[in-house]
This record gives C-alpha cells, sequence and structure tokens, in this order.
C-alpha cells in the first residue's frame, strides 16, 4: 500500500510502503513499484502476472477560497535534532526552505526545494545548477498535516535561522509536475492545475543544467541568474497541459533526463501572477486582493536583476523588508524598505533599486494573499 501523504514520489524517489497481508513495519523501498503520473500511475513492476488495483485521486479538487488554505511561511531556528515545523495550516506539498543568517558565517546562505512528489530528504538548490541530491534522513524527513518534519543537518542546523515557505497544490493556483524527457522533439506534459499556467519554473533533476523560469508571451528567465529575459519557443501551455521542447536554447525534454515543474496561475483574491512597468517612484502593484500579499516574488526582465523574495511573517511593513534572492546564496538582508503594504496587493517603494523599480524597466511578479 502506498499514499502520497506517507511518500509516493515519481521514479527516482523512495516510495514508504506498507504489505496488508503481514504485521511489518511500514519500509522505505528502494524500488519503484508504482510512481504517480498527472492521470494515474505507472507500474513498474514487469512480469506477466495479472494485478488488481484500487486507486484514489489525489486532493484537492476545490478550488481555494483564501490564501491561507494554498500558502503560509514559518520561521524558525535550527537545532540540528530532529523535529517537526508546524503552522503551515494544511499539509503542504512543496517546501522552499531558505537560510537567513548562521552564527557560523557560511558562505553559502542556500535556498532550496522539497516536493512531496519528488520524494523526501531530496532537494533542488536554486542558486545551483547541480542535479537533486539525496540525503534522506539528515533533511527533509517527512511531509506532515500541519507542516514538515526535519532531520539533523540541512536545514535545521544549530545556529542558523530559517524560513519555511509551504505551498499547496490547488486548482487555479499551484501545481507540481514531474515527467522523464524524450527528446529530440517535443513532448505533451499534463497538469491539473485546471488554467493556463502564467509562471512556469523548470530545472532538471537528473541532470546538470539551470533553471528555467517561462512567463508568458514566450519569455524565457533563468531562476539562478540575474539575466535579462530572452526570447525562445521551447514550452505552449494550456489549460491541461505544457508542450516542452529539447531542440531551442531552453529546451527541458533532453532524453532520459528527469525534470520538475513548478506552475503558478492566477486565481482571483488568492494568487496574482503579473507585471508592472518601473517609475522609480512610489507606486501601488494592484495585485485584486483585499488584505495584501503575504508573499511577493520579483524579477526584473528587460535587464538585469535579482529574484527578489519577500513574505509577511518577516516584514512586509511601512519600515524596512527582509529579502532574501533565489538567484544568490547570500544573507538576508534586512535594513531596507523598497516595498510596503496595501491592501490590494503591495507597493513599490521609491527607494527601491533598478532591480525593483527601474524608471521604464519592465518586472514580473507572484503574490500570494
Amino acid at each position: 500500500m502506498f499514499d502520497s501523504m506517507r511518500g509516493l514520489p515519481v521514479a527516482g524517489g523512495t516510495p514508504k510502503g506498507l504489505l496488508a497481508n503481514v504485521n511489518d513495519a511500514e519500509t522505505n523501498s528502494s524500488s519503484d513499484y508504482a510512481s504517480p503520473t498527472a492521470t494515474g500511475f505507472k507500474n513498474a513492476v514487469n512480469d506477466s502476472a495479472t494485478y488488481i488495483y484500487l486507486a484514489i485521486r489525489r486532493g484537492p479538487m476545490k478550488t481555494p477560497t483564501t490564501g491561507t488554505q494554498v500558502y503560509n511561511a514559518v520561521a524558525y531556528s535550527g537545532n540540528g535534532s530532529a523535529r517537526s515545523i508546524t503552522g503551515a495550516g494544511f499539509a503542504p506539498d512543496t517546501v522552499l526552505t531558505m537560510m537567513r543568517t548562521s552564527l557560523l558565517g557560511p558562505s553559502d546562505y542556500s535556498k532550496w526545494f522539497f516536493d512531496r512528489i519528488r520524494g523526501y530528504g531530496t532537494y533542488l538548490n536554486t542558486a545551483s545548477t547541480n542535479a537533486e541530491s539525496a540525503v534522506g534522513s539528515t533533511t527533509l524527513t517527512s511531509f506532515d498535516m500541519d507542516g514538515a518534519s526535519l532531520g539533523t543537518f540541512i536545514p535545521n542546523r544549530t545556529y542558523e535561522t530559517y524560513v519555511g515557505q509551504f505551498f499547496r497544490r490547488a486548482p487555479g493556483v499551484f501545481d507540481v509536475v514531474c515527467y522523464t524527457g524524450n527528446g529530440p522533439g517535443t513532448q505533451v506534459i499534463n497538469h491539473n492545475l485546471g488554467v493556463t499556467p502564467e509562471l512556469s519554473i523548470f530545472k532538471s533533476r537528473s541532470g546538470t543544467g539551470g533553471w528555467t523560469v517561462y512567463n508568458g508571451a514566450t519569455q524565457f528567465l533563468r531562476l539562478n541568474e540575474t539575466t535579462a529575459g530572452a526570447t525562445d519557443g521551447s514550452i505552449s501551455p494550456t489549460t491541461t497541459s505544457v508542450t516542452v521542447s529539447s531542440s531551442l536554447g531552453f529546451g527541458f525534454n533532453a532524453a532520459g533526463v528527469t525534470y520538475v515543474a513548478y506552475l503558478f496561475a492566477t486565481l482571483p483574491g488568492i494568487s496574482k501572477v503579473g507585471s508592472y512597468t518601473g517609475t522609480g517612484t512610489t507606486q501601488v502593484i494592484d495585485c485584486g486582493f483585499t488584505t495584501g500579499a503575504r508573499f511577493v516574488l520579483i524579477k526584473r526582465t528587460n535587464s538585469t536583476g535579482d529574484w527578489f523574495v519577500y513574505d509577511t511573517v518577516r516584514g512586509i511593513v511601512s519600515g524596512n523588508d527582509p529579502y532574501l534572492l533565489l538567484n544568490s546564496t547570500s544573507a538576508e538582508v534586512t535594513n531596507t524598505d523598497y516595498i510596503d503594504p496595501a491592501n490590494s496587493g503591495f507597493e513599490i517603494s521609491s527607494t527601491a533599486p533598478a532591480g525593483i523599480n527601474a524608471n521604464g524597466g519592465t518586472f514580473i511578479f507572484l503574490a500570494v494573499s
């Protein structure tokens, strides 16, 4: 018996299984007996026997009505001991852990993506081109009903502070899809977003390669770089699928390479994928919210610029607002006031740098209420 709550990852992960006919404890299997797909599951048992199965669709299938049903941030201090981080308010599907500070002063304040679909203990570094790292019980050890459990190392090292960005897959807001490339050529990848993705983030899992971000109008960016947007045609998103290609510069369909895709969209009042033009002066970015944005990601597209991350747990206030950079291994910056709260979304300050508010610059953002 396998289920996604305990761990049913795609190929390459470590599923947790129970045998219904024996009294044995749960096992962490190294074999991919079954792995989920967008439309069902893949059976990896290679024999001629006949099998029966019972499959129940992954939830949620209901469109969320509040932002707290799909996103929450939790700040915590590492202690080097196995523990649970609670306060997400839901069972997360993706956790972005971000190191903020360290008394030991490491040179690498990394940010790591963990996903239920890729399996616990397996992470991707947002500032790196490296393949995913599977280090098991020393990192994230399980996805729980109200957060996640951590091991003794990344991201729970003693003398370090962190923030965990918890996301839940939900119709109209967010989905995660894993697939194996079959290039050369194109491949149709199904998703369950229910709407056309407006911001798609791709990363190779089994091989090295940059993070590719598609934000519409055939424009691509690199999550691990500061480079401006470039035009390509490697993806064609629809309400049910994305077609990926291996033929162009930003291709992500190389034969035999495994990939993960994070898909975001706009759900009125809940999430907003959008763009704005910088003015160099104070301006409110209207996201259609009523109680303001709790999470904000910003990137300049017509020139170089960092990937800025803000959240209300660390502070989106009228004073200084701490930020972290997805493309960098630098520590949290706390002594700047580049954005401010606004009921309809968020406000860009006149003191913000060119990477957030250059006069005439173009910017994309992702915000969650």
